[in-house]
Parts: structure tokens; sequence; C-alpha cells
């Protein structure tokens, strides 16, 4: 879930004057009858008198979503109803579209969703259900359920107060309170079990975006439920008074945010906020300008005016000469009411984009490689065009200054099948009417695939990707439909596979990577474990997000088991270019070339005296190293450019340290990977130095050996021998858990973080001897916190609600063996389920050298004095020595 800035807050305190939070109701019923869905929920339009009400039916679920898009950033907390059945408009079918869906933007943005009839985000129109996976997606907490039949609750003081109508129940899909993490926590509870671990109806807010989840009635089959009467009276009671107050701010823009203007002036319009009696209106061609202007900056201030309308691109508005087609133009509308103390209220920027006269966005996209020889081409279609003509060649003269081109009604051109390997040229003019000229448009360019390609594939009987493979090959792409056939040799259950390529993107975009499977599915990029759904389930897609840079080569991995009936295997991509598809052969290659560079790229605070490493390609014999200040003469140096090549590393060597270096830079490097057919050229990675010392960010751990995260931090459990650790590790005998189960997902937690995408998970557990619990790293070389003026050790700290009490504290050794710890001044460290930064002067560790440290203890518990205390799990991150 992404976390959003609230915005609705400013409602609370402008009282009730008007209601401006809007209520939409989906009427589709699941668990119990649409006769009676229809009835409870008019019973709402009739109860409900200070809200906007508004209904949609099975048949109207597209004009809910552009209902729940319209409402999401709108600056108040609306309210979405629905009777057991959540639309698949708004959440897609199976969890394909796991982050990211309407539905989650609307909850991020601080609105609430309430549901009444089954299982909350389970049943979804068509395509298949969503499942348990549904809420844990939702709300971002691995296994959380709402199973418990027949789960007898009884009405709090609470639930008589505000919901007079609710009587004790039966309730069959009560929430699991015991259950609820991170940031999620009961905020009302009207009816509970006697243990308090069960409630329904209950509310469950997050309390970083505001976001709220609700449950009334999940009961099945039952008619006669009260529903309607519950839920107004919860609504008039409860959400109006605390959510549902005035909202200040201008909304509902139209041309809508973001949106495309198909001529030269706009009539701009927008809802008023609840107090507004002028409006201040902006308007330019730089989002930065507009975002920060006053009334002085007349270059931007359109001026006050009575009404919530503006002209744009006419005589008598803004912008009267007309808008210019191509160009992006930004507005923003404070909201003014001298009489109030709030006023004015400043106006989010919106934009729109006047529609080109020339044919832009091209697919493929200008200078892209490895294209598919079978790609048709597309573009956006200019201003006013009626017909397109189409200019496609080998030869870029032909194309740039050719007379005869071929004629298209639609943005659209097959060019049939294209040669490998080879570069190809194309352009659009467009006939615009009624203009009746013909805008000549660019020349772009594109390079189909060569031979070769795709993912190393290993299948192996069992489903424990086990023993040596019974088959190993190579796969242009990962696209597999066996059904009930065989999926390798004679196997057609109890088999799993495995496939490992590098991969590269056509654009610099966020990517959305979806494993298809029928059975089990786990994803690994560059090292992180990304899709995790080793389970039993029939063709579900799984998405994962990624910011990729074009020009990277990124490892990934994906495992599949298929345990009994059919079989799919299916990896794709999509992202706002890019269509959602099978990744091609071209973009898939074979693993080959350095990946997973660390520090990663385009880091921003790397160790002034790192190590650099990286993963080698499968074939490699050696590995060519390059580092240096300037990115180009990084990215064109040769073994002979001395400044930048920095030499030759052994095939097994992957890794190069370049000395100290200065703090606050940003440093390029390169590995190319020599094997017996030639050199394979590598991407340019980029990093910038820290302007602190640090300590331990937690990015380089993995799920192997010799990276795992306990392999460097000791916990009271130890490990077990491997090839890299042959003595193993007996442990430092406390009560800790340092790290998740490799074998059931990722050690690291990569939900909970202060920074980068992992951080470090601490269990605690001091009921038993000898009472406190710490994880310990060492280093074999004395460490100097003190160098450049550091002074200040941080450690940042996340602990849960749920935790049981107890001590903070962190201990040092140096050189000498003397140690020193010092303790947080409270508990509230282990229970701040938001994270807390532990400022500690390193003259705190009384005799410590801090220039020679050798040990760090982070840890629960009084290890001085031990005493018996509680259990918990808290999470560490980005400890750094810092100047204070």
């Amino acid at each position: 879930m992404k976390k959003l800035v609230l915005v609705f807050g400013i409602t609370l305190a402008l009282g009730t004057v008007a209601m401006a939070a809007d209520i939409a109701i989906s009427t589709q019923a699941g668990w119990f009858g649409q006769a009676a869905a229809d009835r409870e929920m008019q019973e709402i339009v009739d109860r409900v008198k200070d809200a906007s009400i508004e209904r949609f039916t099975a048949a109207q679920q597209a004009d809910l979503a552009a209902w729940v898009k319209d409402h999401t950033g709108d600056g108040v907390s609306d309210l979405l109803i629905l009777c057991g059945q959540f639309p698949a408009t708004i959440y897609a079918p199976g969890n394909s579209q796991a982050d990211g869906s309407i539905a989650e933007l609307f909850l991020d943005d601080g609105n609430c969703i309430i549901n009444t009839g089954d299982y909350m985000f389970y049943v979804v129109d068509g395509g298949g259900t969503n499942a348990e996976p549904g809420l844990e997606t939702m709300m971002d907490i691995a296994h959380i359920a709402m199973w418990d039949d027949d789960t007898a609750v009884v009405v709090t003081p609470e639930g008589k107060n505000i919901t007079p109508s609710l009587k004790d129940y039966a309730a069959d899909r009560p929430w699991h309170l015991d259950e609820l993490q991170g940031d999620w926590f009961a905020e009302l509870v009207l009816a509970q079990n006697a243990a308090g671990t069960r409630a329904e109806p209950a509310i469950i807010c997050n309390r970083v975006t505001g976001g709220r989840l609700g449950t009334f009635y999940q009961t099945s089959g039952q008619d006669d439920d009260p529903r309607g009467e519950v839920i107004s009276e919860w609504i008039n009671n409860w959400y109006l008074p605390n959510l549902g107050g005035a909202n200040p701010l201008a909304r509902g823009a139209v041309p809508k945010n973001g949106s495309v203007v198909d001529q030269t002036w706009v009539a701009a319009l927008w809802k008023a906020g609840d107090f507004a009696k002028l409006h201040d209106v902006y308007f330019g061609e730089s989002f930065e300008q507009v975002s920060t202007a006053t009334p002085a900056d007349t270059t931007v201030y359109v001026g006050r005016q009575a009404l919530s309308q503006l002209l744009i691109g006419k005589p008598g508005g803004a912008a009267p000469s007309g808008l210019v087609p191509g160009k992006t133009y930004y507005w923003r509308v404070d909201e003014i009411n001298d009489s109030e103390p709030n006023s004015p209220w400043k106006g989010v920027v919106w934009s729109f984009t006047t529609r080109p006269t020339e044919a832009w966005k091209p697919f493929p996209v200008n200078a892209m490689r490895n294209v598919d020889p079978n790609q048709d081409l597309t573009w956006e279609f200019g201003m006013g065009a009626i017909f397109h003509t189409v200019f496609f060649s080998e030869n870029l003269d032909e194309v740039a200054n050719g007379p005869m081109g071929m004629m298209s009604a639609v943005p659209s051109f097959e060019p049939g099948t294209l040669k490998l390997s080879t570069t190809y040229y194309w352009r659009v003019d467009e006939f615009a009417f009624p203009a009746n000229k013909t805008y000549k448009g660019p020349v772009w360019s594109f390079t189909t695939r060569g031979e070769g390609g795709g993912a190393k594939a290993e299948y192996f009987a069992g489903m424990a990707l086990a023993g040596d493979p019974i088959l190993s090959q190579i796969e242009p792409v990962i696209d597999h439909s066996w059904g009930e056939g065989p999926v390798a040799g004679d196997l057609v259950d109890q088999v799993s596979a495995r496939w490992r390529a590098n991969l590269e993107v056509p654009v610099t975009e966020t990517f959305q990577l979806i494993t298809s499977t029928d059975d089990g599915a786990r994803l690994w990029l560059d090292g992180r474990l990304v899709i995790d759904r080793w389970i039993d389930q029939g063709t579900t897609s799984w998405f994962a997000e990624a910011n990729l840079v074009a020009g990277q080569y990124y490892m990934i991995e994906m495992e599949y088991y298929e345990n009994g009936g059919g079989a799919v295997a299916q990896l794709s991509w999509q992202s706002d270019t890019l269509a959602r598809q099978i990744i091609p052969q071209g973009w898939l290659q074979l693993p080959l070339r350095a990946t997973s560079p660390f520090p990663v790229h385009l880091e921003l605070y790397a160790d002034p005296t790192p190590t650099l490493t990286w993963n080698g390609g499968d074939d490699a014999t050696a590995h060519d190293v390059y580092f240096g200040e300037d990115a180009n003469a990084v990215a064109t140096a040769d073994t002979t450019t001395a400044a930048i090549y920095r030499g030759q590393q052994a095939a097994d060597a992957t890794s190069f340290e370049p000395g100290p270096l200065e703090w606050g830079k940003t440093y390029y490097w390169r590995v190319d990977e020599v094997n017996a057919g030639g050199v394979l050229k590598g991407a340019v990675w980029q990093f910038t130095t820290a302007t602190f010392l640090p300590i331990d960010a937690f990015e380089s751990y993995t799920n192997d050996s010799p990276n795992r995260l306990f392999q460097t931090w000791i916990d009271g459990w130890g490990f077990s021998e491997d090839e890299f650790f042959p003595q193993g590790n007996a442990g430092n005998g406390s009560g800790a858990m340092i790290g998740y189960d490799p074998g059931l997902g990722n050690i690291m937690e990569t939900r909970t973080i202060h920074g980068g995408f992992q951080s470090m998970p601490l269990d605690y557990n001091n009921v038993n001897s000898p009472y406190y619990s710490e994880g310990i790293r060492t280093w074999n070389t004395p460490q100097n916190w003190i160098v450049n003026g550091m002074n200040t050790l941080t450690v940042h700290v996340q602990g849960q609600a749920s935790n049981d009490a107890g001590v903070l504290y962190v201990t040092l050794k140096d050189s000498t063996g003397k140690s020193a710890t010092v303790s947080y001044s409270n508990d509230t460290a282990v229970t701040s389920d938001t994270w807390v930064a532990w400022e500690i002067p390193l003259s705190s560790f009384s005799g410590i050298n801090a220039a020679k440290i050798t040990e760090m203890a982070i840890g629960v518990g009084q290890r001085a004095q031990p005493t018996a205390g509680g259990a918990g799990r808290i999470f560490i991150d980005d400890i750094r020595a810092v100047k204070k």
C-alpha cells in the first residue's frame, strides 16, 4: 500500500457547517438476496440526509469506477458501501492488479470502504475471485483472514451509543483483531466476542494514510439483518460528525487533471469549496511557478473572481491569444472567504495538455531496441487529423525526404514481418480538418531484436526444485499453458521449474512484473524476492512493481511448481508505455551480463569507503572493471583507458574496492563480462557517497549464503553449517531471532522500511532466561565512527503497538574489549508503530574508543540486570554515524 499524505484532516477543525463527504453504494449483492440489498440500501438513502448519496447497480460498475476516481484526491474522506460483491471495475479479478488498483488508491487517499454481506474483497465479477489475498493485498498484511463462522459478538458500549439498532448476533466473517499489523488498528468496535479477538461491526483504520475499512453483518443468507438501520446510524452518528465535515478545497476540475484537450481553448470549471465566496485563480506553463505563486506573481495570477469557471485560450480569458498545440499547462484555484480564519485554502495544481498537430507518442518508442519483428506501429493522432500518411523504410533519407507514403485512416500501420537485427525508420504526416493542412511528423527509428535471447530453463521432478534437472533448455519467452498435458518429459503433475534471465527494459518507467501460474510462483529481481505465492492455486496473476531504467540489465529468476490439475506458467509485464504482454525475446536475454550492483544503481547514500559488488554472468571467465567520476568516460572506456580501467578480476571475484572516496560525490562504474565468445559490455552504474557514515542500511542482504542477514547479525538461534560457514554458529544465547525463515520467503522485511527496500526484523522474547534479546554484529577490522567529525549514532527503529513493553538498548565494544551500553529512555521505541530516529551521542558510550569499534549489539531488555519481560517484534533500519 502506498502511503500518501492525508489531506482531509483540516475538515475536522472546520466543524460541520456543510457536509461535503459523498457516499456511493454498490448494490450488487453477495451472500444475501438482491431484493434485500436494494431494500437495505434504500434505507440508507432515506435515513442519511446530510450527504450526497449515489447508488450503482451491477450494470453500472463502470460509472462506479468513475465515481471512485473522481473522489480520490478531492480533499475529504468519502465513503464507498459494498453489498458483498467487490466490483471488478475498481479491483481486477484474481488480484491481477495487486498494487495501485483504483480501489487501493481510493483507500490510501484517506477514504473509507465498508462491506456488508460476503467476506471483504473476496468476491468480484468475472474472471475469478480474489479469495483471501484480496484482503491481504489491500491491507498489506500477510495471512490476515476473516473466517470464524457463527462467532457470537456482543454489542459494546460504543455500539449501543452509536448504533442503537444493533443487537447481539453471530458474525460469520468478523475482523481478526489479533492479526492486525503495521499501521492498522481497530478505531471503532461496535460488537466483539468475549475474548476481544474478533469484532464486527468494526472500523479498522490506517494511521498513516487515514484509510478505513469497515464491516457490517457479514452473514450468510440472512436477508432480515438490520443492515440499513445500523449502517445509517453509524453514518449519522459517527462517520459524518467525525470524517464527513465540510471540504474547503476546490475540486472536480474540468478538464480533468492530466487530460488531453483537442482544441486550442478550454472552458475550465471546478466545484467550489464549501466555504468559498471568491476564488484566486492561477494559470501558467510551469508546475513549480503555479504551485508556489501568490497574487503578487502577475505572470500566472489570473485574478480573484466569483464564478467557478475560467475561459482559457480566448480573448478576455487566460492565454487570450490561444493555447499552443502540444504544450502542457497548469492551473490552481485557491478558495477565499475573508470571514473564515483559515482562508485562503490553497488548491492543488491541475494540468492538461493540448493535443499536438503532429503525430505523437509512437510505439515502438523512438530508438527502441529489441523490437519484435511482427510488431505493428501505432501513434497518437494529431489535433484534427482525418487521415495519416506513413513513410517506412530501412533508409533514413527515404523516410525523411521521400515524396510518397502509405495512407491510413487509423493511427496504426502493419509493416509485415521485419528482418532481425535491422534498424527501421518511420514518419507519420497528419492531414487535419478544418485547417486543410498537412503536418509533417518527426522521423522515428527502432531496431528489431537479433537471434537468440530468452531464458535458461530447468525442470525438476517433484515440487521442491531439488536434485538434478530432468530437462534443461533455452526458452525464448516464459509462456506455457500445458493444461492437463506433460510439463517436462512425461511428468504431468508434481513437477517444478526455474527460469533465469537478464532483463532489459525499453523505457525508464515503473513496470509491473506479472506471474500467471497454476500452481505456485516466486519471482526474484536482482536477488530480491518480489512475488512469493508458493501455494496451490488456479491460474492466478500476481504483480510486483519495480522502477526500472532503460539501458540497465537486471537479473530475473522465476520459480514454479505444478501439483495437480491444469498447468500454466507465464511471465508478463506492463507499464504506462507498454500494454500487458508476455516479456518478449530480446528484452529477456540469457543471464550472461553483470547484474545486481551494490551500491545499487542511483544510490544516494553510499559508504564513502565502499566495496563494490555484483553478480557475475553465467559464463564469465573474468570481469573487466571500470570506475571514474564522469559517466561518459566510464561508458566509452576500454582496457587501454588507464585512468578509468581498474583491471581484471578473476571469475570467482565479484567485488572491487576503489579506496576512500570523497563524501557527497557521484561516481560511475561498469563491469564487462569476459567469456569464451568475447566481452559483453556492462551497463554504467551510478552512486553518490553519503555525507554521513553508513554503518548498515540492510540493503546488501539476500536469501542466499553467505549474504543471509543472520550470518552477519548473530541472534539467539544461530545457524547450521553450510559451505560458506562450515563451523556454523551456535548463536549468542539471547532470546532474539533475526530475520525470517528463508524457506518461507524473504529473510528481510520488505514492507516496513525506513529507506531503501528492506529492513531488519528482530523478534525479542524475554519471557525466559536470559531475559534479554539482542542481535550482534562484529567487525574484524576496527571501525572509525568519528571520521570527518561524526559524533552521533543514529538508529532507526519501529515497533508495533501490540508488542510487550521492553527497553531498547545499544551496546558497543572497541578493539580493547571495553564495552558500554546505552538504553532508550522509555518503552515507547518498541511499541511505536512509526519510525523512531534514536540519536545517541557517541560520547554516551562511556570509556569506548569510537574510532575502533569492533562489535555492536541492538537488543530489548535489561542486559546488565536481566529480569523477566515480554515478547514482540521490532524493525531496524539505516544505522548511521552522523555529525550533530
